[in-house]
């Protein structure tokens, strides 16, 4: 039986950029995974995932109004989200983001939580991503 060794990403779940970084039209930035070699893209530079599939996370945030997410960035991992919605103008939102940074300890040392607001959105540019070369075959290790 043949042995295929595995990607550290495979098992961690977290990919990690190359240097190469490209925006796309639909505002994500996309480049290649330096462990498996695949096309990844993130659309706020804190979480990367596999380009060619259907990214739950990032449709919940295309189809809701803004909102705040409290992020574990060590485990990558959101802790919750709060809709601000409800809230009267910037002024409300601003003070409910500092009520969330103390209710959550995020300005402690050693305190891994990130508070990131969905309306942070830097303009698209107008690079394109090169086209990945079809890397499935028989006999390819990196077909996983």
């Amino acid at each position: 039986m043949p042995y295929v060794a595995l990607s550290q990403c495979w098992f961690t779940r977290a990919h990690q950029p190359t240097a190469w970084r490209a925006r796309e039209d639909d505002g994500g930035i996309y480049s290649i995974c330096r462990h498996c070699g695949r096309r990844i893209v993130t659309w706020g530079r804190h979480r990367w995932s596999i380009a060619d599939g259907l990214d739950v996370s990032h449709l919940a945030e295309t189809v809701t109004g803004r909102f705040l997410t409290v992020l574990d960035s060590a485990d990558e991992f959101v802790v919750r989200r709060f809709t601000v919605d409800h809230l009267a103008d910037d002024e409300a939102v601003e003070a409910f983001k500092l009520e969330l940074r103390e209710r959550y300890g995020m300005d402690e040392p050693g305190n891994d939580l990130t508070l990131l607001d969905s309306a942070d959105r830097k303009a698209p540019s107008p690079r394109k991503a090169p086209p990945m070369a079809s890397r499935a075959g028989p006999g390819n290790p990196r077909t996983a």
